[in-house]
């Protein structure tokens, strides 16, 4: 019966060191907006949708020109920004728990034909250095030798 009781507490304990490892990695991707001055755009209407479940959320961007979808779960998700009315987006952002992702909308550089462009936060593998942002080619996909780091190392881009 001690030995019952022992293992229960200690799957029980794991269990909530497990759920607690999990909430600290919840998937984010930070969508920033620049105006066609290049400035920070702010009150930009952001949304992201998609994820196999279908979700969906929005909001505004900040004075900085930034707004932090969280607790998304890992899919394939299409972000859009509404200007003026007018959309702009980036299909296929593959959002993964570990990985801090960073969508940059342009509207300059979007009106003379460019994509927006995605990043992801986290260092090359084995590498001694802090991490940074690396931006992804059109496929989105994540380079070689990348290694994500946890979501609070990530920090936003000025």
């Amino acid at each position: 019966m001690l030995i019952r009781s022992a293992l229960r507490r200690f799957v029980v304990s794991g269990a909530i060191l497990f759920a607690g490892g999990l909430a600290l990695h919840a998937a984010e991707v930070q969508v920033n907006v620049k105006g066609m001055d290049d400035k920070n755009l702010a009150g930009a209407e952001v949304r992201i949708e998609g994820g196999g479940s279908g979700a969906k959320q929005s909001g505004k961007t900040d004075q900085k020109g930034r707004y932090v979808f969280k607790d998304l779960a890992q899919g394939t998700y299409k972000v859009s920004v509404f200007v003026n009315q007018a959309p702009s987006s980036l299909d296929n952002v593959q959002v993964r728990p570990t990985v801090p992702m960073r969508v940059e909308f342009n509207l300059k550089a979007i009106a003379a034909g460019k994509k927006p462009r995605l990043w992801a936060y986290g260092k090359e593998q084995g590498g001694s250095y802090g991490g940074r942002w690396f931006e992804l080619g059109a496929s989105g996909r994540l380079p070689l030798g990348f290694e994500p780091l946890a979501q609070d190392t990530g920090k936003s881009q000025e």
